[in-house]
Protein backbone atom coordinates (compact mmCIF):
# COMPACT_ATOMS: atom_id res chain seq x y z
CA UNK A 1 0.00 0.00 0.00
CA UNK A 2 2.85 2.32 0.60
CA UNK A 3 4.07 2.01 -2.82
CA UNK A 4 0.28 2.95 -4.14
CA UNK A 5 0.06 6.04 -2.22
CA UNK A 6 2.70 8.03 -3.36
CA UNK A 7 1.40 7.01 -7.25
CA UNK A 8 -1.60 8.10 -5.83
CA UNK A 9 -0.63 11.52 -4.87
CA UNK A 10 1.56 12.16 -7.22
CA UNK A 11 -1.75 11.50 -9.78
CA UNK A 12 -4.00 13.15 -7.69
CA UNK A 13 -1.54 16.29 -8.15
CA UNK A 14 -1.08 15.85 -11.65
CA UNK A 15 -5.28 16.14 -12.17
CA UNK A 16 -5.29 19.39 -9.92
CA UNK A 17 -2.80 21.27 -11.73
CA UNK A 18 -4.12 19.48 -14.68
CA UNK A 19 -7.90 21.23 -13.52
CA UNK A 20 -5.86 24.37 -12.37
CA UNK A 21 -4.59 24.90 -16.14
CA UNK A 22 -8.28 24.22 -18.17
CA UNK A 23 -9.87 26.35 -15.21
CA UNK A 24 -7.22 29.01 -16.45
CA UNK A 25 -8.08 28.51 -19.96
CA UNK A 26 -11.73 28.89 -19.35
CA UNK A 27 -11.47 32.03 -17.65
CA UNK A 28 -9.37 33.34 -20.20
CA UNK A 29 -11.57 32.68 -23.06
CA UNK A 30 -14.47 33.77 -21.20
CA UNK A 31 -12.47 37.12 -21.04
CA UNK A 32 -11.98 37.22 -24.84
CA UNK A 33 -15.49 36.66 -25.54
CA UNK A 34 -16.24 40.46 -24.69
CA UNK A 35 -13.60 41.70 -27.02
CA UNK A 36 -14.90 39.40 -29.50
CA UNK A 37 -18.27 40.42 -29.29
CA UNK A 38 -17.49 44.18 -29.47
CA UNK A 39 -15.17 43.80 -32.25
CA UNK A 40 -17.84 41.86 -34.26
CA UNK A 41 -20.52 44.55 -33.80
CA UNK A 42 -18.11 47.43 -34.74
CA UNK A 43 -16.85 45.61 -38.00
CA UNK A 44 -21.14 45.97 -39.71
CA UNK A 45 -20.81 50.02 -37.92
CA UNK A 46 -17.65 50.46 -40.09
CA UNK A 47 -18.99 49.10 -43.44
CA UNK A 48 -22.52 51.04 -42.70
CA UNK A 49 -20.09 54.19 -42.69
CA UNK A 50 -18.20 53.00 -45.59
CA UNK A 51 -21.22 52.67 -47.73
CA UNK A 52 -22.63 55.63 -46.80
CA UNK A 53 -19.45 57.55 -47.64
CA UNK A 54 -19.91 55.88 -51.37
CA UNK A 55 -23.42 57.15 -51.83
CA UNK A 56 -23.18 60.79 -50.48
CA UNK A 57 -19.90 61.31 -52.69
CA UNK A 58 -21.77 59.68 -55.38
CA UNK A 59 -24.86 62.23 -54.85
CA UNK A 60 -22.74 65.36 -54.36
CA UNK A 61 -20.92 64.53 -57.41
CA UNK A 62 -24.01 63.98 -59.23
CA UNK A 63 -25.73 67.41 -58.28
CA UNK A 64 -22.86 69.30 -59.01
CA UNK A 65 -22.57 67.84 -62.34
CA UNK A 66 -26.45 68.66 -63.24
CA UNK A 67 -25.86 71.85 -61.51
CA UNK A 68 -22.59 72.85 -63.74
CA UNK A 69 -24.48 71.90 -67.05
CA UNK A 70 -27.25 74.45 -65.81
CA UNK A 71 -24.50 76.95 -65.44
CA UNK A 72 -23.16 76.22 -68.65
CA UNK A 73 -26.22 76.46 -70.53
CA UNK A 74 -27.20 79.61 -68.22
CA UNK A 75 -24.11 81.39 -69.80
CA UNK A 76 -24.91 80.31 -73.15
CA UNK A 77 -28.07 82.24 -72.84
CA UNK A 78 -26.68 84.91 -71.59
CA UNK A 79 -23.81 85.19 -74.43
CA UNK A 80 -27.18 84.84 -76.88
CA UNK A 81 -29.01 87.56 -75.00
CA UNK A 82 -25.56 90.09 -75.02
CA UNK A 83 -24.83 89.46 -78.86
CA UNK A 84 -28.99 90.26 -79.43
CA UNK A 85 -28.36 93.49 -77.15
CA UNK A 86 -25.09 94.19 -79.72
CA UNK A 87 -27.90 93.65 -82.37
CA UNK A 88 -30.71 96.32 -80.91
CA UNK A 89 -28.09 98.77 -80.21
CA UNK A 90 -26.65 98.76 -83.90
CA UNK A 91 -30.22 99.15 -85.06
CA UNK A 92 -31.25 101.56 -82.64
CA UNK A 93 -33.68 99.21 -80.43
CA UNK A 94 -32.97 100.80 -77.09
CA UNK A 95 -36.28 99.74 -76.22
CA UNK A 96 -35.95 95.62 -76.42
CA UNK A 97 -32.26 96.34 -74.41
CA UNK A 98 -34.26 96.57 -71.30
CA UNK A 99 -36.34 93.82 -71.12
CA UNK A 100 -33.33 91.64 -72.48
CA UNK A 101 -31.17 92.93 -69.88
CA UNK A 102 -33.88 91.84 -67.04
CA UNK A 103 -34.05 88.27 -68.63
CA UNK A 104 -29.96 87.96 -68.28
CA UNK A 105 -29.83 89.85 -64.79
CA UNK A 106 -32.56 86.82 -63.76
CA UNK A 107 -30.39 84.38 -65.68
CA UNK A 108 -27.57 85.78 -64.00
CA UNK A 109 -29.44 85.32 -60.70
CA UNK A 110 -29.95 81.63 -60.98
CA UNK A 111 -26.21 81.01 -61.97
CA UNK A 112 -25.24 82.59 -58.91
CA UNK A 113 -27.59 80.05 -56.61
CA UNK A 114 -26.79 77.34 -58.83
CA UNK A 115 -22.74 78.30 -57.93
CA UNK A 116 -23.64 78.53 -54.57
CA UNK A 117 -25.51 75.03 -54.52
CA UNK A 118 -22.26 73.57 -56.26
CA UNK A 119 -20.04 75.53 -53.12
CA UNK A 120 -22.29 74.03 -50.95
CA UNK A 121 -22.30 70.41 -52.14
CA UNK A 122 -18.31 70.53 -51.87
CA UNK A 123 -18.96 70.07 -48.35
CA UNK A 124 -18.74 66.81 -49.16
CA UNK A 125 -15.64 66.21 -48.55
CA UNK A 126 -15.19 67.80 -44.78
CA UNK A 127 -17.89 65.31 -43.57
CA UNK A 128 -16.56 62.36 -45.77
CA UNK A 129 -13.25 63.07 -44.11
CA UNK A 130 -15.45 63.00 -40.86
CA UNK A 131 -17.35 59.98 -41.55
CA UNK A 132 -13.70 57.94 -42.93
CA UNK A 133 -11.80 59.26 -39.41
CA UNK A 134 -15.01 57.59 -37.50
CA UNK A 135 -14.72 54.28 -39.40
CA UNK A 136 -11.22 54.10 -39.47
CA UNK A 137 -11.39 54.82 -35.68
CA UNK A 138 -14.14 51.44 -35.66
CA UNK A 139 -11.60 49.69 -37.67
CA UNK A 140 -8.53 50.54 -35.19
CA UNK A 141 -10.68 49.28 -32.32
CA UNK A 142 -11.35 46.50 -33.92
CA UNK A 143 -7.74 45.70 -34.98
CA UNK A 144 -6.60 46.85 -31.20
CA UNK A 145 -9.41 44.20 -29.51
CA UNK A 146 -8.32 41.54 -31.94
CA UNK A 147 -4.36 41.95 -31.21
CA UNK A 148 -5.11 42.06 -27.32
CA UNK A 149 -6.70 38.74 -27.85
CA UNK A 150 -3.80 37.59 -29.85
CA UNK A 151 -1.45 38.92 -26.97
CA UNK A 152 -4.01 36.67 -24.31
CA UNK A 153 -3.94 33.66 -26.85
CA UNK A 154 0.01 33.56 -26.71
CA UNK A 155 -0.09 34.71 -22.93
CA UNK A 156 1.36 37.88 -23.11
CA UNK A 157 0.47 40.25 -20.76
CA UNK A 158 -2.37 42.71 -21.06
CA UNK A 159 -0.23 45.23 -20.18
CA UNK A 160 2.35 44.81 -22.82
CA UNK A 161 0.02 44.49 -25.13
CA UNK A 162 -2.15 47.53 -24.48
CA UNK A 163 1.28 49.36 -24.62
CA UNK A 164 2.16 48.23 -28.06
CA UNK A 165 -0.99 48.82 -29.18
CA UNK A 166 -1.99 52.34 -27.85
CA UNK A 167 1.35 53.20 -29.79
CA UNK A 168 -0.28 52.54 -33.09
CA UNK A 169 -3.22 54.42 -32.41
CA UNK A 170 -3.77 57.78 -34.54
CA UNK A 171 -5.91 60.35 -32.86
CA UNK A 172 -8.56 61.69 -34.68
CA UNK A 173 -11.30 64.10 -34.59
CA UNK A 174 -14.82 63.38 -36.04
CA UNK A 175 -18.29 64.10 -35.61
CA UNK A 176 -19.98 60.09 -36.03
CA UNK A 177 -23.26 61.64 -37.07
CA UNK A 178 -21.80 64.18 -39.91
CA UNK A 179 -24.15 63.70 -42.97
CA UNK A 180 -24.25 65.42 -46.18
CA UNK A 181 -28.29 64.65 -46.35
CA UNK A 182 -29.20 65.61 -42.80
CA UNK A 183 -28.24 69.32 -42.15
CA UNK A 184 -29.91 71.39 -39.59
CA UNK A 185 -28.27 74.60 -41.07
CA UNK A 186 -29.31 75.80 -44.62
CA UNK A 187 -27.45 78.87 -46.58
CA UNK A 188 -30.48 81.72 -46.33
CA UNK A 189 -29.87 81.14 -42.17
CA UNK A 190 -26.36 81.43 -42.76
CA UNK A 191 -27.10 85.16 -45.18
CA UNK A 192 -29.75 86.19 -42.47
CA UNK A 193 -27.42 85.97 -39.52
CA UNK A 194 -24.34 88.11 -41.99
CA UNK A 195 -27.14 90.69 -43.08
CA UNK A 196 -28.07 91.60 -39.29
CA UNK A 197 -24.86 91.90 -38.33
CA UNK A 198 -24.02 94.04 -40.96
Amino acid sequence: MSENQPLQFKIQEEITELAASVNEIVSRFRELQNPLRESSEKVPIATEQLDKISEQTEAATHQMLDRVEKIVQQVEDSKKGLDEIKVYTKDGRTGDISALADVLIEKASVTCNDAYIIMDALQFQDITSQQMNHAASLLEDIEFRLQSIMGALKGQPDDEADGDNQQNKRDRVYDPHADLFDKRTDQSAIDDIFARKG
